[in-house]
């Protein structure tokens, strides 16, 4: 059965394409969304990953937070699904956005209290 060598040289190009595909690589940013809620609820957020895949978690309580770390290229967003079945009323939620550190934007919405649920609320 015949059997195929590698040579001194194979090795060499696959460490040398590998090498060169690490320089390639564009920096990262650190990307970090909190929520903040004036009340204890329950909810769901969405958001996009590092590979642009949208993950969707359950969250308790009054605060929720995530921080990786995305190429420039990656869009990023987070998106909030929030339970009110106490119907608190005049409440407040607070999106807000960093990146490596520095606040890009934050966003404040009302929550009126007249329903079970309040709709998607997003920062991008």
């Amino acid at each position: 059965m015949p059997t195929k060598k590698n040579s001194v040289m194979d090795i060499f190009n696959t460490i040398n394409r590998s090498f060169k595909n690490t320089q390639n690589q564009e920096p990262l940013d650190d990307i970090s969304y909190f929520l903040q809620i004036s009340f204890e609820t329950y909810g769901q957020v969405k958001y996009l990953d590092d590979t642009e895949r949208p993950i969707i978690k359950e969250f308790t309580g009054s605060s929720w937070s995530i921080s990786y770390l995305k190429g420039k290229s990656i869009k990023s967003y987070l998106s909030i699904f929030l339970y009110n079945h106490h119907h608190k009323k005049e409440q407040v939620l607070t999106l807000t956005k960093k990146l490596n550190g520095e606040l890009i934007e934050q966003k404040s919405f009302a929550i009126d209290g007249e329903k079970n649920y309040e709709g998607w609320f997003k920062i991008e």
